[in-house]
């Protein structure tokens, strides 16, 4: 009985443990502090596995092939705020290369997740280093820039690195000014180095420089400072400061040049690489007359701020109308230095339907690899153009009437067409007249039953989709609201389209006007056409200012259901307003 119970005991768990780990949504993702190193240095590995794990670690074997692994610290943190919950398990592992050349860290594998594989370059060390730097001190200090000739506003990247074979704590730095130029820390990291045998920890900080102004450009001397730990300190680990150690680095000079002649007159954009991408919001085979479509294009450009990036130039065309958003500024920081972004958005409004061929968007920039100008390049771009379908309405009313009018024409001339003769009473001809007669009582029977049932499926359905659209109109409206208090009048002719096909389910109106003609209304018509003058015609005319509040009070007024077909059920009965009065 007693093994019957181990085993039943062991089954359950095996099965908890299996149904744990079909529902794990844990992620196991590894990133390094560098990619670039010298063999003789060092670098910190981290594999996170987001979730808490009590026993067991990855298989760190395969690191072995290529790395000396030095030390693995596991930590753990589990956190929630402002109901959000963060839960992972980080090992962070301090590696040495085992020689020079690219390495490849492979993917790690834990509880059946799959790490993404980095790879890195790996350096010779000098075969010097005494010549090299001063490897035989036991604090010394290095600076470093990444080229000693550049033009206005080229990035020049700054390192200054602190060496120590001896224990040091509370490190500092002093601030870096530079006259005539912009700065971005890029970040700190520490690793360790061995030189002459001496294994030094190396603190290093980065900087991004952007001269302003050509000539010689001076880059002044920072202060390390630190403390020696005292191991025979009386008063424990808590107090166990040592001698002070201060540390100047070295001052560097950098010849700064003014852009070539060539690129007078244009953006100046020195960079390693500069890209476009662009998308569209709507169908570039299917565009409307006097619809809106926007278009987005992205720049991005590395070793340059989001300030340096050249904005686009935007032309108009007889063919279509062009009205620009704010552009969106980004960058971001890295050991490489600045990467940035610009975002421009273009409302394009065309005016005439057919094909429309939008210009290439170009922008030149300064190759600071191959010194020479460089163009980007989008190609040019077709629109097909639909007609406007502002009388679509009317068309098909009127089509309506047509054939209400053929059909009850028709009912006419039934009707006061002669009497056919009855043939001649026979036994033969009662009988079938008499089975037909009840061959088409059932024939009618069977469909009013049929018709009665899907009369009441219709009201249920009705009933039901009834709370279902009363609530995204709410939604809607709350979506028009929002976007008239910002003044964003785009997005609230957007919401009111979206609220009109809410409205109008069956026939969903493509535009302001065509939502008019539904809504049967011409106060709400004048309202959507200045809405319409005010987006899309010349800023320079002077045009009458558009009432929000009496477009939303008509727009609230509108918000009922029993206007359309699609706004009765099948009993014919009228759904309740949106809001009663």
């Amino acid at each position: 009985m007693s093994n019957y119970f181990k085993i039943t005991i062991r089954v359950v768990s095996l099965g908890i443990l299996a149904l744990l780990t079909s529902l794990s949504w844990a992620d196991l993702t590894a990133k390094v502090d560098r990619s670039v190193l010298d063999s003789n240095e060092t670098l910190r590995l981290e594999i996170r596995y987001d979730g808490q794990v009590f026993t067991g670690e990855p298989d760190f074997k395969p690191l072995s092939n290529d790395f000396d692994v030095l030390s693995n610290n596991r930590q753990q943190s589990y956190s929630n705020v402002n109901g959000k919950t963060e839960s992972f398990t980080a090992w962070t592992i301090q590696l040495r290369p085992k020689r020079a050349g690219i390495f490849l860290i492979p993917s790690i594998s834990f509880k059946g997740d799959i790490s993404n594989a980095l790879e890195l370059r790996v350096r010779a060390a000098p075969a010097n280093p005494t010549a090299a730097n001063p490897g035989t001190q036991p604090i010394y200090t290095e600076t470093l820039v990444d080229n000693d000739t550049v033009y206005v506003n080229q990035q020049i990247i700054l390192t200054h690195r602190l060496y120590t074979s001896i224990n040091l704590r509370d490190y500092s730095l002093s601030e870096l000014k530079i006259a005539n130029a912009l700065l971005h820390r890029l970040g700190d990291t520490t690793y360790q180095k061995v030189l002459n045998g001496r294994t030094y920890l190396v603190l290093e900080v980065k900087y991004a420089v952007f001269p302003q102004s050509a000539g010689q450009l001076e880059i002044p001397s920072l202060r390390f400072g630190a403390y020696e730990v005292n191991t025979r300190s009386q008063f424990g680990v808590f107090n166990n400061r040592g001698n002070q150690v201060i540390r100047d680095t070295e001052s560097v000079q950098v010849n700064i040049e003014a852009p070539p002649s060539q690129t007078a007159g244009l953006g100046w954009m020195p960079s390693s690489k500069v890209s476009l991408e662009q998308r569209w919001s709507g169908d570039l085979e299917n565009a409307t007359v006097g619809e809106p479509i926007t278009r987005t294009v992205t720049i991005t450009a590395k070793g340059l701020s989001s300030a340096q990036i050249t904005p686009l130039e935007v032309l108009q065309s007889s063919d279509y109308r062009v009205y620009p958003d704010q552009p969106q500024l980004d960058q971001s920081l890295s050991s490489e230095g600045l990467t940035s972004t610009r975002i421009e958005s273009f409302a394009l409004v065309p005016n005439q339907s057919g094909e429309i061929t939008l210009p290439p968007i170009e922008v030149r920039w300064w190759d600071i690899n191959e010194q020479r100008e460089q163009i980007s390049r989008l190609p040019s771009t077709t629109l097909q153009v639909l007609p406007s379908v502002s009388n679509a309405d009317d068309d098909l009313a009127n089509d309506g009437a047509i054939i209400g009018a053929t059909a009850l024409s028709g009912n006419n001339l039934s009707a006061e067409s002669p009497m056919i003769s009855k043939p001649p009473n026979s036994n033969l001809i009662s009988i079938s007249l008499a089975l037909n007669a009840i061959l088409a009582s059932l024939i009618v029977a069977m469909l009013i039953v049929r018709k009665t049932q899907a009369r009441r499926e219709n009201q249920d359905s009705s009933i039901e989709s009834q709370g279902t659209a009363l609530q995204t109109l709410r939604q809607q409206l709350k979506t028009i609201e929002g976007a008239a208090k910002s003044d964003d009048l785009m997005a609230m002719r957007d919401a009111i389209l979206m609220w009109g096909k809410t409205l109008f389910a069956e026939r969903p109106p493509k535009t302001l006007k065509a939502l008019a003609v539904s809504l049967e209304d011409k106060d709400i018509e004048q309202q959507f056409e200045q809405l319409d003058r005010q987006l899309f015609q010349d800023k320079n005319t002077d045009l009458p200012e558009l009432d929000i509040k009496l477009l939303l009070s008509q727009i609230k007024h509108q918000s009922t259901f029993s206007r359309g077909s699609s706004s009765r059920n099948k009993a014919g009965q009228a759904l309740k307003d949106l809001y009663p009065t």
